[in-house]
């Protein structure tokens, strides 16, 4: 039987993307549409775009996952507006055949992290010798891959926040996330390889007095 793939790809939005987006998604679509996904030889597949504005980020990742249930989609991958990535980069994640893929990538701070933590909370490092998959324990959505069986387990509401009174502030809401998705049994997994085909838009502000 062919397997048939139908993929929503779910970009939440403040109202304005980069052109440095604008351009992947292009050529993500067009590889897309003249080779498939070569990982998957012979896999029919079905695309449907959701772009979800909104200023609450979470609320529009819940909308973006109620869109892909009504159209009966096999896959989610999320696309953040402030990435960048290869054209073949679904190619990277569908080989794997996991529920959870996530790519890493670095914070857009001053002195940048990545995002990405083990088991044990410490930062996972993408390297030039980093390669293969490797268990996270929590990481960013940017660029990441989930089959709709993961939030068919994992009770609503998938992304909200938490509160964290010892610090007095909010989580993303990605961190609650990936807990709950653990409690229900699935494994998030980093692909060192992928992280190495994308990138995060910032701004920076230059100044005559910043060298």
């Amino acid at each position: 039987m062919t397997e048939e793939i139908r993929l929503a790809i779910g970009v939440p939005s403040s109202g304005f993307v980069r052109a440095g987006f604008a351009h992947s998604l292009a050529n993500m679509m067009g590889h897309l549409a003249s080779v498939g996904i070569q990982s998957r030889p012979g896999a029919t597949l079905l695309i449907q775009l959701n772009m979800v504005e909104g200023s609450v980020i979470h609320m529009a990742r819940e909308e973006i996952v109620t869109r892909a249930f009504e159209q009966n989609s096999t896959h989610l991958l999320f696309l953040d507006d402030d990435m960048v990535f290869s054209a073949d980069i679904l190619d990277d994640l569908m080989a794997h055949r996991k529920p959870m893929i996530i790519t890493n990538y670095l914070l857009k701070t001053e002195n940048p992290k990545f995002l990405t933590v083990d088991m044990d909370s410490r930062e996972i490092l993408t390297s030039k010798k980093s390669t293969g998959l490797q268990v996270a324990q929590s990481g960013g959505f940017g660029v990441s891959l989930f089959e709709m069986e993961v939030f068919k387990k994992t009770p609503q509401p998938w992304f909200l926040p938490l509160y964290l009174p010892e610090v007095k502030k909010y989580t993303t809401e990605d961190v609650p996330f990936f807990y709950r998705t653990r409690q229900v049994g699935y494994t998030t997994y980093v692909d060192h390889d992928a992280s190495k085909k994308i990138a995060h838009i910032g701004n920076k502000v230059w100044e005559w007095n910043r060298l």
